[in-house]
């Protein structure tokens, strides 16, 4: 499955069974990247992927393309640095805490692919937790903190395979053929796109308050993707329409609040006519 990163989430841009278990091969992600970036054509396009997608040859493949991308190595592979052998990464020393980024590096002492660049990178521990291991991210992108930025926005495809699974629409447990199986994907990837969209008018709209908490306390970062927000605006109508009765009797019982509630409550038409635009001749 490939997918677009959209803030703290992502959504299903093109999908296709494999006729194998276990990570797709070399040509596949070049047939599937080819897909995509044909529909991405006018857009600045840069291609993350986990260590499924380690392949210096698929880097060489976008790079000779002019597209950036930022690929996680295993720590077995090997690299060159300046002049010197090729040496494996697991052996570069890196420690908790630490980071470096090098430039003008080759993979693959066979082909001797690059000039590609890597970012290293170690987070440190915290109370004595943290990472196993530091990030080895293939790179095209200039600096360190650009390659640490956009992988760490690779979290967002994570988010949405765990609602694709166990935490939400329990694909695992549908057991269906393939033909239905790929229906499924489908009217989710539409259930995510609508629900995104929905919570990005929401906060153009400058309602988003109303439909969901959003920051947590002491907290710089957005509680919720637009994605989250999005649900969180369906929830709030519906809750509105079944319990209209008793959340006008609670704002009676708190007179002094009538002009917080009536701000709500016309947030709650501009979300309405937002989602049910009135249609004119």
């Amino acid at each position: 499955m490939l997918s677009i990163v959209w803030g703290k989430h992502a959504f299903p841009l093109y999908w296709e069974i494999l006729g194998k278990r276990g990570n797709s091969d070399l040509s596949t992600q070049k047939k599937l990247l080819k897909i995509a970036l044909k529909l991405l054509k006018p857009y600045p396009v840069v291609v993350l992927g986990d260590r499924e997608f380690h392949s210096p040859k698929l880097a060489a493949w976008l790079d000779e393309r002019g597209i950036h991308f930022a690929f996680r190595q295993r720590k077995s592979a090997f690299i060159q640095d300046c002049d010197a052998e090729y040496q494996a990464l697991k052996t570069l020393g890196f420690q908790p805490g630490m980071s470096k980024f090098f430039w003008g590096i080759f993979c693959n002492k066979a082909e001797h692919l690059g000039p590609f660049n890597l970012a290293a990178y170690w987070k440190r521990k915290y109370r004595g937790k943290g990472p196993k291991e530091p990030w080895y991210i293939l790179t095209n992108l200039p600096t360190l903190k650009q390659a640490l930025d956009l992988y760490r926005s690779r979290w967002g495809i994570e988010m949405m395979f765990k609602d694709c699974k166990s935490g939400g629409y329990n694909l695992e447990d549908t057991l269906v053929n393939t033909e239905r199986f790929l229906a499924l994907v489908l009217v989710i990837a539409i259930a995510y796109s609508l629900a995104t969209c929905q919570g990005l008018l929401l906060k153009q709209l400058g309602v988003q308050v109303y439909a969901t908490r959003l920051k947590e306390d002491k907290s710089s970062h957005p509680r919720h993707s637009d994605f989250g927000i999005g649900l969180y605006g369906y929830l709030w109508k519906y809750a509105m329409e079944v319990w209209s009765d008793l959340a006008e009797a609670l704002m009676r019982l708190k007179p002094h609040k009538r002009y917080y509630f009536r701000q709500g409550l016309n947030a709650l038409s501009v979300f309405q006519s937002a989602l049910y635009p009135c249609c004119h001749p």
